[in-house]
């Protein structure tokens, strides 16, 4: 069952290019999240895959709820996940294990993941009965589970798994003998004896059969044998000596468990291996969603209108808003950064165009970041750093950042520039956000102008949502033209305030104030003329 699209969704997804991805400090904040290489590999998939269907981000949402109400919730869906991991891990090689000739084995494997399979069912089921969940995608797993469990099939397994075990638990210890030759290598073992009881040993003779399979293969690949698809690297040369005493042992039982086993053949243990994604990201964003609370800050989840939408769960573009309410950029907690200004910010189709100016570190590229990351989590079906957001998320997000130097020896810095906003010209519609960080600031004033208007002038016919950070002060004094052009948005112009010449981090409407600015600066570094003639400490 897939935890991450509901029931009837098409799966269809914009991925998020490499470029936003490393713009928008995704990697940054998914190591934030998660200290697990595997896990971060799978939520970067997960989250930068857009669902176009809001019905997805809402079914995600519910889920993501419930998961974040209660610690003792996660703990026991995260304790299941390692068992579906390990189910997991058996899938993938299980085409390899019937390629290999050793038979007996082959049932061991099968019977290890039979015994995994009904554990996982058990615990699952075990765990959403134990708690209120409200999200339908989990009311329908725990039903689909008790119906899995209720089936005669199941206590059926379950006690074929028990009879098997137990016939196998007569042996519980080995006495060894083994013959050394003058160096200290293992010559040959002489006595093996299986016996009832326990007895002092680094050995457990479950490990020991576990192994057998790679031994013996080892074998097999020496005398010429047919070369194994598992791992057949053997490090302790006792088990090597003890293998072929060992597989006598349980050959003895080979006819049983052949028997009892062949009912399972067909076993699809897909359906639990399809949720460990999905497990993945609620489990690791519910912990991180307490630690950002735990720390001071508010998360919100959005208001996502999944009503009146068309057959592919597409909103109505004149009503596509976006609005959120004291929205912060998680980096700067990650970062510990104290005292976060939060900051209002809206889309919707009559003003969706905004040009953004302000000081050096006045954080016109923080908030940019933070608009892009609470767009991409919403669309996930997650919490989003803000008291309040609705609306509907973007469901592709481009970007144009300063890049580094050494990428631009092909084209040269503008003509880089010239081959990428061609490239997300080409890509951007009306349900895209773009956000564009010192485009054409290499050029002179007089080109930089030139260019920025025309490439906002057909964003603009696009209905396209921008967010033009500039220095290029001009092109938001020629807001009044540019309103003229075709497209139903009109344009904002945006600036960081200074308050006593000191940054607020604050957002607000206003035309750039050029003087304000390089006043802001001189006197950070100590510039102006007053402190250079050292008349102003």
């Amino acid at each position: 069952m897939d935890l991450l699209f509901a029931s009837g969704s098409k799966r269809d997804v914009t991925s998020l290019g490499e470029s936003a991805i490393k713009d928008l400090a995704i990697q940054d904040i998914l190591e934030a999240i998660s200290g697990n290489e595997r896990d971060i590999i799978i939520l970067k998939e997960i989250i930068s895959s857009i669902p176009k269907d809001i019905r997805d981000s809402v079914y995600r949402q519910e889920i993501m709820k419930d998961f974040l109400a209660s610690d003792e919730f996660t703990d026991d869906m995260d304790n299941a996940l390692g068992l579906i991991k390990t189910l997991k891990d058996y899938g993938s090689s299980r085409t390899m294990m019937r390629q290999n000739d050793s038979t007996l084995y082959t049932l061991l494997e099968n019977l290890r993941e039979l015994s995994v399979y009904v554990e996982v069912i058990e615990k699952l089921y075990s765990c959403l009965d134990k708690y209120e969940v409200k999200a339908k995608g989990l009311c329908d797993l725990r039903d689909n589970l008790k119906q899995v469990i209720e089936d005669d099939k199941f206590e059926e397994a379950k006690a074929d798994i028990e009879m098997i075990l137990e016939d196998l638990s007569c042996v519980r210890s080995a006495n060894v003998g083994v013959t050394f030759t003058p160096d200290m290598n293992i010559d040959e073992v002489k006595v093996v004896d299986f016996v009832p009881y326990k007895i002092k040993s680094k050995y457990k003779f479950a490990e020991i059969a576990a192994e057998i399979s790679n031994i013996m293969n080892a074998s097999n690949q020496n005398i010429g044998g047919p070369k194994p698809m598992v791992n057949t690297k053997v490090v302790d040369p006792l088990l090597v000596a003890m293998a072929p005493v060992i597989e006598k042992h349980l050959k003895r039982h080979f006819v049983r468990m052949k028997s009892v086993m062949s009912k399972y053949v067909n076993m699809d243990s897909s359906s639990m291996i399809q949720m460990y994604e999905g497990l993945v990201f609620y489990i690791n964003l519910a912990r991180f969603g307490r630690r950002i609370v735990s720390e001071g800050e508010k998360i919100t989840f959005p208001e996502l209108p999944a009503y009146a939408v068309d057959d592919f769960g597409r909103v109505p573009s004149e009503k596509c808003t976006f609005e959120i309410n004291d929205l912060y950029n998680v980096r700067l907690l990650i970062s510990q950064e104290k005292n976060i200004v939060k900051n209002d910010f809206s889309f919707k189709p009559s003003e969706n165009l905004f040009i953004l100016t302000g000081p050096n570190r006045g954080g016109k590229t923080i908030i940019e970041q933070a608009l892009g990351i609470i767009s991409l989590l919403a669309a996930a079906g997650c919490y989003v750093t803000a008291s309040k957001c609705k609306g509907v998320p973007f469901s592709n997000i481009l970007t144009h950042f300063p890049i580094d130097e050494n990428l631009t020896i092909n084209y040269g810095r503008l003509g880089e520039e010239a081959v990428r906003i061609k490239e997300i010209v080409g890509e951007a519609d009306s349900r895209t956000l773009i956000l564009f960080n010192e485009t054409y600031s290499t050029t002179s004033a007089e080109d930089g102008l030139y260019l920025s208007k025309d490439l906002l002038r057909v964003l603009k016919e696009k209905g396209s949502a921008v967010i033009f950070n500039t220095h290029i002060h001009e092109v938001a004094r020629s807001i009044e033209e540019m309103n003229k052009w075709n497209g139903e948005s009109k344009f904002v112009s945006l600036i960081m305030e200074i308050v006593n010449n000191e940054n607020t981090f604050k957002v607000k409407r206003s035309e750039p104030d050029s003087c304000s600015y390089a006043m802001n600066i001189a006197r950070k570094y100590g510039i102006t003329y007053e402190q250079m003639k050292g008349k102003e400490s």
